[in-house]
């Protein structure tokens, strides 16, 4: 044994230098690590182990965090949604608005245009609307929403603001069907506003109007006013009734050959006059 003693003690001499290094070395950490404590601070240790924590703590609140963000873009987005359709539906509504307003402009229009003719026409007349029209074989009819409570009769001209539109045919008795002037069965006896020269307007069947009777040697022109004569007692003298568009040469026949259009556009009715004259309320033909 104390062979043993002495080789260990002869063994730290021949090594004193690097055990006296250790032992200082020890001696000096525990110091520092006690007078660090002792100021509040931390070790290497404990600040190796704070340096690590953090990133793990982030690592481990990032799906919490991912989470809530999604979360409130998701409520952002629905929010923008429901915003989104509550401003197209408000669009929608003003888009419809707009239209209303420009039919209100369109229709005060036509109606102002109406108001001017009802001025200068020579008798009392009714605002009748446009049901709808219907096909024949002669042509179309159409059909107006006033009928004999109204006071309507057979017979009775119905007009707008460009000329005659035909004349009352059959009455009910609060709507009436009109035969028009485009109809081949209707004839209005006319003359050329310019000239005076006299005819009779009718719509072919190929759906041409023409001007028939009309003498060879008749001063007419393409452009010419044809308006109602007043013969035939059905419309009074005065009214547009067609254009000249065509103007046949001079020949050896008796009657000169002239093409016309009606002065009414049929394809935009909405709004007719009935004229209510005298001779036809008292049931005169």
């Amino acid at each position: 044994m104390e062979k043993k003693h002495k080789r260990m003690f002869q063994l730290i001499l021949e090594r004193r230098s690097a055990t006296l290094l250790t032992v200082l070395f020890l001696t000096c950490f525990t110091l520092m690590t006690l007078s660090v404590r002792r100021q509040g601070g931390v070790t290497l240790i404990e600040r190796g182990a704070l340096s690590l924590s953090g990133p793990l703590l982030q690592a481990a609140g990032a799906p919490k965090r991912w989470a809530r963000d999604l979360w409130r873009k998701y409520l952002l987005f629905r929010d923008l949604r429901d915003e989104n359709l509550v401003l197209k539906k408000q669009l929608d509504a003003m888009r419809g608005l707009s239209f209303q307003i420009s039919e209100l402009e369109a229709k005060v229009q036509r109606l102002e245009s109406t108001l001017s003719a009802i001025r200068t026409l020579p008798a009392p007349v009714r605002l009748a609307h446009v049901l709808g029209q219907d096909a024949s074989p002669f042509g179309p009819t159409m059909l107006v929403d006033l009928g004999s409570v109204h006071g309507v009769r057979a017979g009775m001209p119905v007009v707008n603001q460009a000329g005659v539109v035909g004349r009352i045919s059959r009455v009910g008795r609060t709507a009436s069907r009109v035969l028009l002037l485009t109809d081949s069965r209707s004839a209005v006896d006319v003359i050329v506003q310019r000239t005076r020269a006299q005819g009779i307007f009718s719509m072919a069947p190929g759906g041409e109007g023409e001007v028939r009777y009309l003498a060879t040697d008749s001063d007419v022109r393409e452009g010419d006013l044809l308006i109602a004569s007043g013969l035939g007692g059905v419309f009074p003298k005065g009214l547009p009734v067609a254009w000249v568009t065509k103007v046949g040469p001079l020949g050896e026949s008796l009657f000169r050959r002239v093409e016309a259009k009606p002065a009414v556009n049929f394809n935009r009715l909405e709004e007719v006059l009935v004229m209510m004259t005298p001779g036809q309320e008292n049931g005169q033909p």
